[in-house]
């Protein structure tokens, strides 16, 4: 992942420690009871959620990401040799997540990941990179996830 890849090189180069939040929105259930991968933005194994009790689903649900982040950033550790913490928090409002994360640990420069949304997309839903370098209090550095297409 770029921005993994860059931030840890930045805090290699810089000395400190890194923080990997993942945060996760209040699940919504589809008719069936399952999430999909699209509906939670990364993969877990079949059989993972299997409550149709919505506050169920979330709690394992948030779990799910909080063990994916620890290991994530276990394996970051392992790979680069800095010091780095994985977490996953739920909240309505992950503008104001990621920020009261940020003020909680004292984090010095925040860095995420733009993933490119489509045009109609970010018109209705808006860009959260966006809208966390327009509320940061913070330096915030904006790293590509996807490959820029060039014409």
């Amino acid at each position: 992942m770029p921005v993994l890849d860059f931030a840890a090189s930045m805090v290699r180069q810089c000395g400190g420690k890194m923080y990997l939040l993942h945060v996760v929105e209040p699940c919504a259930l589809n008719a069936a009871g399952v999430l999909t991968a699209a509906d939670i933005g990364f993969y877990l194994p079949d059989g993972m959620l299997r409550s149709t009790d919505e506050e169920c689903a979330g709690r394992q649900l948030l779990a799910a990401a909080d063990a994916r982040a620890k290991k994530l950033a276990e394996d970051i550790r392992k790979r680069v040799g800095i010091p780095i913490y994985g977490k996953a928090e739920q909240a309505d409002d992950i503008v104001e997540c990621v920020h009261a994360f940020c003020e909680r640990h004292h984090v010095d420069m925040l860095v995420i990941g733009n993933r490119h949304h489509s045009l109609l997309t970010s018109i209705l839903l808006g860009n959260t990179a966006e809208q966390l370098m327009r509320a940061a209090k913070i330096p915030v550095t904006v790293v590509p996830c996807a490959p820029s297409i060039t014409r």
